[in-house]
């Protein structure tokens, strides 16, 4: 699973294209509302929500104090002049899903799953405004296991099912943890990726991607997943905090084109094709291992730069 303990002050990262994603999720919740930012009507699942969002505009203020500021019926975002009333949010009486709520205040996507009576945890609350290449609609009150053999994840059933069943159960909200994960992608979509098809045709995939597209087509996209335990409703909470960069921007960094292309050539078959690399493997490693070359060639020593810096880094 690959998963680190988190510091609490981590939990929510900020930069500077942070007006950059408030335009995409505010185009996206406009267009697509429902479809993309969802919270099941249970009583214990909409006060999950609800908790989530408290806990955000708390962090926010505590945390980023120059842009959130707290306010006696919630909080004020200082940058887009925005002001968040959440002391009266009741199923009947909230003008606007929580989750939304959530998804506007920080650059993160969000899901939270709750336990039921069968042990399984559910998909039961998200604003999910960024993915590239799946749609909540479609996992929404998914079981977890479900959720990702649905997805094709390689290898889930065989290694990674037990274990991830084990932390959810023994996860407490006392401690936190992160993981990242990477996909390479061939336009730069950051909230659908295009090149696979349209996001409301039923039958998108990397089947229907160009081939070998021009390098300068290609990105480089990472998620910074946090997973924490809220106290009072139970739920699981994921953040999912996306980056996406192109590739001849990151091959400069020093190291980075010979470790990527080390990376991409690991891949078993099976990750190869959930990845789509037969779209692009030719072009990307091609350019990767010339810059690669070419890093050497002034001065790279890639001992040292493997004692330095272990993948991912």
């Amino acid at each position: 699973m690959g998963l680190g303990n988190m510091p609490w002050d981590s939990w929510i990262e900020l930069d500077s294209d942070y007006l950059k994603f408030h335009a995409a999720k505010t185009r996206r919740i406009q267009e697509r509302g429902s479809r993309c930012c969802r919270t099941n009507p249970d009583p214990r699942v909409f006060d999950g929500a609800v908790e989530l969002l408290q806990e955000l505009c708390a962090y926010l203020s505590e945390r980023y104090p120059s842009m959130f500021m707290r306010t006696a019926v919630g909080v004020d975002n200082t940058v887009t002049n925005e002001s968040f009333n959440i002391a009266d949010l009741t199923m009947n009486g909230i003008k606007e899903d929580p989750m939304q709520l959530c998804a506007r205040l920080i650059q993160d996507d969000l899901a939270i799953m709750f336990e039921k009576e069968d042990g399984q945890y559910y998909l039961l609350a998200g604003a999910i405004l960024l993915p590239a290449f799946w749609r909540l609609e479609d996992k929404f009150g998914m079981p977890l296991s479900e959720i990702h053999t649905s997805g094709d994840v390689p290898q889930f059933k065989k290694k990674l099912e037990k274990g991830m069943m084990n932390f959810f159960r023994r996860i407490t909200p006392e401690k936190a943890f992160l993981r990242n994960n990477y996909f390479m992608q061939v336009d730069d979509g950051l909230a659908w990726s295009h090149s696979i098809g349209s996001e409301d045709d039923d039958m998108t995939g990397w089947f229907s991607a160009e081939k070998d597209r021009a390098i300068e087509q290609h990105y480089f996209r990472s998620e910074r997943q946090s997973l924490r335990r809220l106290p009072r409703s139970g739920g699981v909470v994921f953040t999912i905090r996306t980056y996406l960069c192109p590739v001849v921007e990151i091959a400069v960094e020093v190291g980075v084109p010979g470790r990527l292309a080390s990376a991409v050539r690991s891949w078993g078959e099976d990750v190869s094709k959930y990845k789509g690399k037969e779209k692009y493997g030719k072009v990307l490693l091609e350019y990767l291992d010339r810059k690669h070359g070419e890093q050497v060639r002034g001065g790279l020593i890639v001992e040292e730069d493997d004692e330095r810096r272990t993948y991912p880094w």
